[in-house]
């Protein structure tokens, strides 16, 4: 529960650097889906520090830890974009709107893969 709560701290950061440099993106016409694929990529830079020196306390060296947070940030960057583009062309839904929704589910799945996959260790498998 503990690594849970430091996670959804890092994930608030995360999705306060997502969003903001989404709407500057936005606001400067940048397309939508560009926009967001850039500010996700700025929150994974945040994430990935925090995840491994915070949340899960993972203090193996070497790229193995990186190369996994970078494809499960990439699988979810896909879905996350994905549901944004049905959120926004199939629901017409506002694209602000979507990218919140499609930022929340895409976090129950960045956790879930960080935790028992990315990051695990002793420590991961007993909370």
């Amino acid at each position: 529960m503990k690594a849970f709560i430091k996670f959804n701290i890092v994930g608030l950061m995360n999705t306060l650097i997502t969003i903001i440099s989404y709407n500057i993106l936005v606001y400067f016409h940048v397309y939508y889906v560009v926009a967001n694929i850039i500010g996700y990529l700025l929150g994974v830079l945040n994430s990935y520090f925090w995840n491994k020196n915070w949340v899960f306390e993972n203090r193996s060296k070497g790229n193995v830890v990186f190369l996994k947070f970078l494809l499960v940030n990439l699988l979810t960057l896909g879905s996350n974009t994905l549901l944004l583009f049905y959120f926004v062309e199939s629901i017409k839904m506002s694209p602000m709107l979507s990218q919140i929704l499609s930022t929340g589910i895409g976090m129950l799945v960045n956790f879930s893969l960080n935790k028992y996959w990315t990051f695990k260790n002793k420590q991961n498998t007993t909370e």
